[in-house]
């Protein structure tokens, strides 16, 4: 009964985790290690309830979402405490994530951010110094199992920091155009400014913002968070040396995206 159990719980963790892999797009040391953890907390589940094989093999399978939803909420609200190592001239990632496209913005027509194959207007922006010549745009994507605290990239004043409730309009275009819940912030210093937009979910919208416009943040400092499904763009001086390339996994306050020449 055990060696089945044991077989049993496998396989059913490992469709859930690769079900789980498939919609979150998480990485794959967490679909192996976490895969690993939830199975063997639905084992010692159905072990203990031996003497009742039919008990044993229900408690366990509903155990096992019950423990990766856990899981994912430990990933998902976890603050690491991580040490800042970056030059004067380097920008660090606000956010931990996926490089989802690397864009250079050419017109104040141009600021727009996509999320989930849908475009977001970023009206905001084009009304700040930072359109006045182009810039380029990092779009970051974080899932459930990144962390989702975001940082400011450089020391410097906040100079904008506006919040957007979710709106919703509708296209003829195959495209839906959808301004989202987002917080947009531009921080500035003697040698450039910044742009950071937290895009949230439509389905969540929750943004938490922990500065205000006139603050002096350092680089590294937590300006904010999103709540779930989300995504963060950076927008970045034309003159930066872009540091990053698509798909390339980076984290807030340890990678250096970019850097001041």
């Amino acid at each position: 009964m055990i060696y089945w159990l044991v077989i049993y719980i496998f396989i059913i963790n490992t469709i859930m985790y690769i079900f789980i892999k498939y919609v979150t797009h998480m990485r794959v040391q967490y679909f192996f290690i976490d895969n690993i953890i939830v199975a063997l907390l639905g084992i010692i589940i159905g072990l203990i309830l031996r003497e009742h094989p039919v008990l044993s093999f229900t408690i366990s399978t509903i155990s096992l979402p019950v423990f990766a939803y856990l899981g994912i909420q430990l990933h998902f609200w976890r603050s690491p405490n991580r040490k800042l190592v970056a030059k004067d001239n380097e920008i660090v990632s606000p956010a931990d994530g996926n490089i989802i496209y690397i864009n250079k913005i050419d017109k104040k027509k141009d600021f727009i951010s996509i999320k989930n194959g849908k475009i977001f207007n970023l009206t905001e922006i084009t009304q700040t110094d930072m359109i006045t010549k182009p810039c380029w745009q990092i779009g970051i994507n974080m899932t459930p199992f990144d962390v989702h605290k975001n940082c400011s990239p450089i020391d410097g004043k906040v100079i904008l920091s506006k919040h957007i409730s979710g709106k919703f309009h509708s296209l003829k275009e195959y495209i839906a155009l959808i301004e989202n819940e987002r917080h947009t912030y531009v921080i500035a210093n003697d040698f450039c400014q910044v742009g950071v937009v937290q895009i949230a979910s439509r389905r969540v919208r929750r943004i938490d913002s922990y500065v205000t416009e006139g603050q002096y943040v350092k680089k590294g400092e937590w300006i904010g968070m999103i709540r779930f499904g989300s995504q963060v763009d950076v927008f970045l001086p034309i003159e930066a040396k872009i540091n990053v390339k698509l798909k390339q996994q980076v984290y807030a306050k340890k990678s250096i995206i970019a850097e001041i020449r």
